[in-house]
């Protein structure tokens, strides 16, 4: 009797959402994150090789996908673009956590490229040094390219409605309307570009991330009730985490780029006031003009930074972002400017802390 054949993939290298080829899974739909035994390698080439092992104490972070219905010709694109044919990668089948997948292992002529000394030990290809050199601002326009896809894709009961990516810093970043969400009966439309702006924080600077993946039922920047902050909620309980910046996106109504919120009275930001300097300080460098941080407090109802600063003790700030610095498509200076903020932003709070605790 033919065993029947895998309508999933796992990746967990270029293929990757915001790789540099992630472009070719537009028309597959991301399930989870997830982590299989084995061993992560660097290449010579510009991407990443893994080796899957049950019995191997390391594991592999990457996405699963699932194909779209011609899965056996899709497959068989993929074979193309991993090499199967020339044996630079082979595809086999694994069954882990009662899931069936297709994975890309070295080939003959790859596996002579890779040795012990090579092995990415987080076995994460998004936090490998190698990646911090590329080029951000392609990353963020190539992740928001898939994440497109997701704006208004309501929950399935197969997909991770949020996706958390597991960072190797004390910071989380947070983008809870990166999908469309529901406010007081009312659907509010994606803030876009918050979480390819989360990814990049986490592939360059190694922060944890948490971003919508699928409509959310309910705000999670308002309501307590939800699956985003129930997610947080686990984060926040099972890490150190020293800041919680939470992205989000406004109009370009106001004359200000960017604005702050941690409270009425500053009351987020807790043992770490010196944030908020920092936060104006970058803005400054990056010549990004900052507004005040009375504009949007983030005070009101249960917002995130609320939620992590009063539930928890953990330092917050909100991040309002104008919709004048997210249109790559439109102002490419602008975003890239963005960028260099929240790096240089998000780099000296961790410097800072690390300076603190010696």
């Amino acid at each position: 009797m033919t065993k029947p054949k895998p309508g999933k993939l796992f990746v967990y290298g270029t293929l990757r959402k915001g790789g540099a080829r992630s472009g070719h899974l537009e028309r597959c739909r991301l399930l989870r994150m997830m982590k299989v035994p084995g061993i992560l390698y660097r290449t010579p080439f510009g991407y990443p090789a893994a080796v899957f092992d049950e019995t191997s104490p390391l594991a592999v972070w990457g996405e699963l996908y699932e194909l779209p219905s011609d899965s056996e010709l899709f497959i068989g694109s993929v074979d193309r673009l991993e090499g199967v044919d020339e044996k630079l990668f082979s595809r086999s089948v694994i069954r882990l956590e009662e899931e069936s997948f297709y994975v890309y292992e070295p080939g003959p002529e790859l596996r002579r490229q890779i040795s012990d000394g090579n092995i990415i030990k987080s076995g994460n290809w998004f936090s490998a040094p190698a990646l911090c050199g590329e080029d951000p601002f392609s990353f963020a326009v190539s992740f928001e390219n898939i994440q497109k896809q997701y704006y208004r894709m309501k929950p399935d009961g197969r997909s991770e409605e949020n996706i958390f990516l597991e960072g190797t810093v004390p910071v989380l970043v947070t983008c809870p309307h990166s999908t469309a969400h529901t406010r007081m009966g009312k659907l509010k439309r994606h803030e876009f570009y918050t979480a390819a702006l989360g990814a990049v924080l986490h592939l360059v600077l190694g922060c944890h991330c948490l971003y919508a993946n699928r409509e959310q039922g309910t705000d999670p920047n308002y309501y307590d009730d939800c699956g985003f902050k129930a997610v947080l909620e686990r984060v926040l309980s099972e890490r150190r985490i020293d800041l919680v910046v939470d992205i989000h996106g406004t109009g370009n109504e106001r004359s200000e780029d960017l604005f702050p919120g941690v409270g009425d009275e500053r009351e987020f930001l807790l043992s770490a006031p010196d944030v908020l300097d920092k936060f104006y300080l970058v803005a400054e460098e990056y010549g990004i003009t900052a507004g005040s941080a009375d504009i949007f407090p983030a005070a009101r109802q249960m917002t995130v930074a609320k939620f992590a600063a009063k539930r928890f003790s953990v330092p917050a700030i909100q991040i309002e972002i104008s919709d004048r610095l997210r249109m790559p498509w439109r102002r490419e200076e602008e975003f890239r400017c963005l960028i260099g903020f929240l790096l240089g932003f998000v780099e000296k709070v961790i410097s800072g802390k690390m300076d603190r605790n010696g």
